[in-house]
């Protein structure tokens, strides 16, 4: 036990050849701040992508609301050329022209064609 130094371990090791123990917190130190700012960083672009998405959905209320009135208007419209197309032959023309046909199912449209022939 003679060869026993306070700076030295068991093994012999000096401790004079390690890095001081702060030295070794700073690059883990560096990496939690790096990943802390990431994170920042992607919590507010999704709060971005959320305000932008809202604003979005904003917008586009006055487009659906119309094209549900057009859908509505157009439905009307087939389902007038539907019942005119019993007694009117130019009605029962286009029906046939265009293989128009009335919704068994009593869900969405009255009435959808089934293929556009002339385009």
């Amino acid at each position: 036990m003679s060869d026993y130094s306070p700076d030295s371990d068991a093994s012999g090791v000096k401790f004079d050849s390690f890095i001081p123990v702060v030295l070794l917190f700073i690059p883990i130190a560096v990496l939690c701040i790096s990943l802390i700012v990431l994170l920042n960083w992607q919590i507010k672009n999704t709060d971005t992508q959320g305000t932008q998405l809202d604003s979005l959905i904003t917008r586009q209320v006055p487009a659906v609301t119309q094209a549900q009135k057009v859908q509505d208007s157009v439905s009307k419209l087939v389902n007038d050329l539907l019942a005119a197309s019993q007694t009117d032959a130019g009605a029962k023309a286009i029906v046939d022209k265009y293989q128009i046909k009335s919704n068994a199912n009593g869900g969405g449209d009255a009435a959808t064609p089934a293929s556009s022939p002339g385009l």
